[in-house]
């Protein structure tokens, strides 16, 4: 084993390497000493609220107030109510996502709580810009949320990998919509924090009587004539009399509507605020109302309840709770106006509220029904059927205690749990192929097949499926997250990134940058696979002179100082610089980007046909990076023969990318761990030191007589000398 600094310090290092380092070294320092300032200020957040964007994240809004308050947002109105506010993530929170530069998302929350819609207006997110697919998936993404409560916690309803490859992007995006619209309506009064599922009978939120239909804030069946029937049949009562006559059975016999009435955004909305406020004043704090209406010949209101000897009791209806039921009386009940032009809850038949006393073993949370009554009258007695009506709060009325927050990396590791199985078991596989290489080598076609395999897989699903593919974009992040206040939860953000990116820091240490250059780059990869097919069709090839070549290693060099020189000055140029790397339109985007995007990736496939790796080899500014670590690498597995060199050029000549000189030695910084010198190593009819050896320790090699001429003895002495 050999210390890594005299290998990076060795007088043997050529003169491309210490370019590349000191290029790629003063670059670096640079990136250690320069942050990039925060963009500067924002414009108003009503420049910002163009009608698009208004559309989106607040679409039922009537007219806007001025922004204003701590934090900053705007108050959205319905006539002079107050309905939520719109927000930037942008001045509340200021979150950065995959990139150091924060975000700007504009959102909206109503009063309960809400999200009404979002929509991003400004990033820098790598993996995003200049890339219409998926951005176009981000703002699906992030319109998807709307309706999503900020309480209970809501962070894993959504595919994890909705925005694939920018997941990270994604999540911080969310986790900004949801921190600052918290902030948003708790410094206005908003709904209280809650240590156990609470009723919000506080909150108020315009609803029309069709919406409090629609979310199930009262809740309507109808029972014809045929269903009672069939009821009164299953109980034995059919034949007695009734208080209503059965029709035909599809005509109707009753409707019913019923709801939970102490909320103020369903009472409220049902009968006027000031009805509602003056009615609930009249009640006991604590009280559980009900509003009852129905339409149809059959009522729930009957005439018992006008009867004093009846006990002023409502016969016709009960709320049934799990084992306890609650029936009512004269006192507990309030006719609402019906009939005429009205709507809504007036706009039936019949319309009542009935309160019940806040000791009553009720529980507005749990579910409910209400029961309509409907007597017969048999020669034995009454019997009495219970038509029900289901009903059970809905969750907008309800305030739910806020979920432990779980760190961004937890929850992206438990949705990629799958994945991560999967590229485990491939980094083993590879490890294992690593380990055992010399035998697998002396078996030509199985390791042909394992490789070509192995590569296939690589390109299908580490790049096309699952999107890790390694970038410099990654390397400038890594650099620049400790400057930015990051976490080990930003290394952590992106599960399989940070998996290729431990294993290929561990291999570039212990043999070299080939490991990952040579098995784990999807882009490289498909370069091999191609190669090896074009020279399958027999397409000519090209390789560079040892000389030339030299001076085209230098590319990858330049490449790397070039992308991490610009991110000192601007994270955006240097996205922009990281274009150079065809990663994103040709693994992460699948060819679907736009078209110089697709012509440049093309146009490097194409070369990649006639000159193996020309990309991996001259250009990446990844490969840069690496190649120049790879001078600190620990162990040499590559096995060499004195001969190697001289007189033997066998695996110079069959290494695809010219990685080993005329002297024979390797160029590890060059090399892509491709194996196919260790397969000439090993094979017995090509590698003429064993062919030598092959040939002299065979058995069944005829000799000449010992009485053969001396001379004949001296030639085949001397042929053999000459082989060596």
């Amino acid at each position: 084993m050999i210390n890594p600094f005299r290998r990076l310090f060795a007088n043997s290092m050529n003169r491309q390497y210490a370019l590349g380092l000191r290029s790629i070294l003063c670059v670096a320092a640079g990136l250690l000493i320069l942050l990039e300032a925060l963009p500067a200020a924002a414009a108003d957040l009503k420049e910002r609220l163009t009608p698009e964007v208004m559309a989106i994240v607040f679409p039922n809004a009537g007219k806007l107030g001025n922004e204003e308050g701590k934090p900053p947002a705007i108050p959205v109105y319905q006539g002079d109510q107050i309905t939520g506010y719109i927000f930037s993530t942008l001045d509340i929170v200021a979150a950065p996502g995959y990139s150091s530069v924060p975000f700007d998302v504009i959102a909206g929350v109503d009063l309960t709580g809400r999200v009404t819609g979002a929509k991003v207006i400004f990033h820098r997110e790598p993996y995003i810009m200049n890339d219409t697919r998926r951005q176009g998936l981000l703002d699906t993404f992030l319109q998807r949320h709307n309706g999503m409560a900020l309480q209970g916690g809501n962070s894993g309803v959504l595919p994890p990998d909705y925005v694939q490859s920018a997941t990270v992007s994604a999540r911080a995006m969310r986790g900004a919509i949801f921190d600052s619209a918290r902030l948003v309506l708790r410094s206005r009064g908003g709904r209280p924090k809650v240590n156990v599922p609470t009723l919000d009978l506080e909150s108020f939120q315009i609803a029309t009587w069709e919406q409090l239909l629609e979310k199930g804030a009262v809740v309507k069946r109808r029972f014809t004539s045929g269903d009672v029937g069939q009821a009164l049949d299953k109980a034995g009562a059919r034949g007695g009399k009734l208080e209503d006559d059965l029709g035909k059975p599809d005509e109707l016999y009753s409707e019913i509507l019923t709801g939970y009435f102490s909320p103020a955004s369903v009472g409220r909305n049902m009968i006027g605020s000031r009805p509602f406020d003056e009615y609930m004043q009249r009640q006991t704090k604590g009280s559980h109302v009900f509003v009852i209406a129905s339409n149809g010949p059959y009522d729930f209101l009957g005439s018992d309840y006008n009867r004093a000897a009846k006990g002023n009791k409502f016969d016709r209806i009960r709320i049934v709770q799990e084992n306890n039921s609650f029936e009512f009386v004269r006192s507990q009940f309030q006719r609402l106006g019906t009939g005429g032009p009205q709507t809504g809850i007036r706009g039936n038949r019949y319309a009542a509220l009935y309160a019940l006393a806040p000791e009553a073993k009720f529980d507005p949370l749990k579910p409910w029904r209400l029961e309509l009554l409907v007597h017969s009258e048999m020669p034995d007695g009454r019997k009495t059927i219970a038509l029900p009506v289901d009903y059970k709060i809905p969750a907008d009325y309800v305030m739910m205690p806020e979920a432990e927050p779980v760190p961004a990396w937890v929850d992206a590791w438990n949705d990629a749990r799958t994945n991560v199985y999967i590229l485990g078991v491939t980094l083993i596989v590879l490890t294992l192929i690593l380990i055992f290489q010399a035998p697998l080598t002396r078996m030509t076609k199985t390791y042909r097949w394992i490789r070509h395999s192995f590569l296939l897989f690589v390109l299908v699903w580490v790049g096309w499926y699952a999107g890790a593919q390694l970038s410099i974009v990654n390397v400038i992040n890594y650099m620049m997250a400790p400057f930015h206040n990051f976490g080990w939860g930003f290394y952590l953000a992106e599960p399989l990134m940070v998996m290729i990116a431990i294993y290929t820091l561990i291999s570039l240490i212990l043999l070299g940058r080939g490991v990952f250059c040579g098995w784990l780059c999807p882009f490289g990869a498909l370069q091999e696979l191609l190669g090896q097919a074009s020279r399958a069709l027999g397409l000519p090839q090209w390789n560079p002179s040892e000389k030339l070549q030299r001076k085209l290693w230098l590319g990858k060099y330049i490449s790397a100082a070039v992308v991490l020189g610009v991110a000192v000055f601007s994270l955006d140029m240097a996205v922009t610089a990281a274009e150079v790397e065809p990663f994103k339109t040709a693994i992460t985007s699948h060819f679907t980007r736009a078209w110089p995007y697709l012509i440049y990736a093309s146009a490097l496939v194409g070369i990649g046909l006639f000159t193996e790796r020309a990309y991996c080899r001259f250009l990446c500014p990844l490969g840069g990076v690496l190649a120049l670590l790879d001078r600190l690498h620990l162990i040499d597995l590559l096995k060499r023969r004195p001969e190697c060199g001289n007189p033997c050029h066998l695996c110079e000549r069959s290494c695809p990318v010219r990685a080993i000189e005329s002297s024979g030695k390797i160029v590890m910084a060059e090399c892509f761990q491709c194996l196919d010198c260790q397969v000439e190593y090993y094979d017995d009819k090509r590698c003429p030191p064993l062919v030598k050896d092959r040939k002299r320790n065979d058995p069944t090699r005829s000799f000449k007589p010992r009485s053969a001429p001396v001379t004949a003895r001296v030639q085949i002495n001397t042929s053999r000398g000459g082989a060596k």
